[in-house]
């Protein structure tokens, strides 16, 4: 396994972080982070299953991070 830096990006929002992939050469062409529902108080804990948040890969045009993992959609838990 690689650790490797890419930049998540869901309209203006931008996040660079580490990830750790099979290949640095050749990253997953999409990734998923997963986010949790939270309830009307957000101190307490999560209420249903947590939404998977995936991301589509594609070459950074700035050079660093090589890779940008651009917001594609929301898989529901119950689907």
């Amino acid at each position: 396994m690689d650790r490797i830096a890419a930049k998540f990006v869901h309209g203006a929002a931008e996040i660079t972080r580490e990830i750790e992939v099979a290949s640095a050469a050749d990253p997953p062409e999409t990734y998923s982070i997963w986010l949790p529902v939270l309830g009307p108080d957000p101190d307490l804990p999560a209420t249903d299953d947590p939404w998977e948040a995936v991301y589509v890969r594609e070459v950074n045009p700035a050079g660093e991070p090589a890779w940008i993992y651009r917001f594609q959609a929301l898989v529901d838990p119950e689907e």
